[in-house]
């Protein structure tokens, strides 16, 4: 199966990145141009095109028709960076306008069943994502969740951690700034192309460990405002689709040491969870 991420192939100038992952043959193709140099757009979306500034200086320019995406940047992007983290929002537009959904949340596979993590920033996706793989488990997307006909897709295979984090799981390469922040990359194992949809985690912090399932209906609630592009209309089928799968949350103390271990009895709820549903 040839590269890609996010369930779409990549062409043109492509990265040459072991961080994609495979794809369906038949997956829709988005042909890759890059460019080095200055550019000023506009936030814009709408059903054909699209603009996104950079927080770095550059700017993407996505066409829904021609299925492409024009990269600039004031420095070259190496083969890894254009993988992860600017490929997210390209991949973001276009899963839209091809009638997915998309989430910024990472992902999680929990007995072939795939576990969005969805929540407000500093809830700790990252740190569980990561504790998630030092436990041996398939980490399936880092920080976007694109979703199809009940499948969610495999993201880059990396996960790109803070200095606290990284500091404690070890393992992973200092990045310095990529995007608009500074990054410790953890490399992480093959995944699926695709998984089928088991539901959503939603951690927060708190001074005991609780895992509380919700119903499906309350699962529209928290992925609503975590959709990745704004101002572009979701696929109503798409959302419904994804809003009908149950949440769980997820609340643990902050400290480091009782992290793993917290995460290990999420692990094992959500598999009971598979199990009965």
């Amino acid at each position: 199966m040839p590269d890609g991420a996010y369930g779409l192939r990549l062409g043109g100038d492509a990265p040459r990145s072991s961080l994609l992952t495979a794809v369906a043959a038949d997956a829709p193709e988005i042909v890759i141009t890059r460019v080095v140099g200055p550019i000023a757009v506009p936030n814009h979306v709408d059903k054909d095109k699209a603009t996104v500034p950079l927080l770095d200086g550059g700017g993407l320019e996505l066409d829904r028709a021609e299925l492409t995406a024009t990269i600039t940047t004031q420095v070259a992007l190496t083969d890894d960076e254009l993988a992860h983290p600017y490929l997210a929002p390209v991949a973001a537009v276009h899963s839209h306008w091809l009638g997915r959904a998309a989430f910024h949340a990472g992902g999680i596979v929990v007995a072939g069943r795939a576990w969005g993590v969805i929540g407000e920033r500093e809830a700790g996706k990252s740190t569980l994502l990561a504790a998630v793989s030092a436990l041996g488990g398939i980490v399936l997307a880092d920080d976007l969740l694109v979703v199809a006909d009940g499948e969610a897709f495999s993201g880059p295979r990396t996960l790109d951690l803070r200095k606290g984090a990284a500091d404690w799981f070890g393992g992973t390469r200092a990045l310095g700034v990529a995007g608009a922040r500074e990054r410790w990359r953890v490399d992480l194992g093959p995944a699926p192309a695709s998984v089928p949809l088991g539901g959503w985690i939603v951690p927060s912090w708190s001074e005991e460990l609780t895992v509380t399932p919700r119903p499906g209906a309350a699962a529209a609630h928290y992925i609503a405002p975590a959709r990745s592009v704004t101002g572009l209309a979701i696929s109503p089928n798409a959302f419904l689709a994804a809003a009908a799968r149950p949440a769980v949350e997820f609340s643990r103390p902050r400290e480091f040491a009782k992290l793993e271990a917290g995460v290990q009895t999420l692990l094992d709820e959500l598999a009971l969870a598979n199990q009965q549903g």
